[in-house]
């Protein structure tokens, strides 16, 4: 009240005076332009961590799976078995892994849901299946899609084409650029071998399917007679007993070489 009555001159109060010298008193400085400035800018990068730290919080996180030297295979959530060649990566939202992105070469065993379909997109396609088994390579110059059982649609994300329907032996290439993928007449369902590690022939030459095992296996087989056609299925568990079984079957002789 001392400081009220020492400041009261003419019948009024000198407000401002006697807070200044209050606040000297306490040890209180008012705050400069710089100061306030200054404070700003630190509550504003607190509300951008903050806002950071929310948006990191509710945005559904990604999950990739890699294959380095070798191939890999990975389980998702809904049942659907990944086989990834060796460099090859998908990808997909930790929410929802029915919808995923992927480079390199990858065998998809995809688990059956007619509500849910399984898509495989980027910038340039988009592949969809609601349940079967497939291959996809993609290289950056085009992406090949090989279906081994059940169909697939394949199309080119530009705006007014349509998509192609595969069915379980055929694959089609779509080349970067392109507005439809093509149907490729020479479909060998044994490129999947690698993942599948089985080997699927219908009345395939038997020239064709010596140099299917051959690449397979690292060998190199010749026949006595190779103008013969073969319609079969193996599993890729031993090279002597697929031989064994194809000797039988054509009255040929294969043997292996180096």
């Amino acid at each position: 009240m001392k400081y009220v009555i020492h400041y009261y001159k003419e019948g009024r109060l000198d407000t401002r005076r006697a807070l200044r010298k209050v606040r000297s008193r306490v040890g209180v400085q008012p705050a400069g332009s710089r100061h306030y400035l200054r404070w700003t800018a630190i509550a504003a990068s607190v509300l951008i961590v903050v806002g950071l730290s929310v948006y990191a919080l509710l945005s559904p996180s990604t999950v990739t799976l890699t294959a380095q030297a070798v191939q890999q295979v990975y389980h998702l959530q809904d049942g659907t078995v990944v086989t990834l060649a060796p460099h090859a990566s998908l990808s997909y939202s930790a929410d929802d892994c029915r919808h995923v992105t992927l480079s390199g070469k990858v065998f998809l065993d995809i688990h059956h849901d007619s509500r849910n379909p399984f898509t495989i997109s980027s910038d340039h396609y988009t592949i969809r299946d609601i349940g079967t088994r497939l291959q996809v390579e993609e290289n950056g110059f085009e992406t090949r899609l090989t279906v081994v059982e059940g169909a697939a649609s394949f199309g080119s994300n530009q705006p007014g084409t349509a998509a192609l329907a595969l069915k379980a032996g055929m694959s089609a290439v779509l080349g970067k650029g392109d507005s439809k993928p093509q149907l490729d007449s020479h479909t060998d369902v044994n490129t999947t071998a690698w993942a599948t590690h089985e080997f699927h022939f219908r009345d395939a030459p038997l020239s064709d399917v010596l140099a299917t095992l051959s690449s397979y296996y690292h060998v190199r087989l010749t026949a006595s007679d190779t103008s013969k056609r073969l319609t079969a299925d193996y599993d890729a568990d031993s090279l002597d007993e697929i031989i064994s079984l194809i000797n039988q079957t054509l009255n040929v002789s294969i043997t292996k070489g180096k």
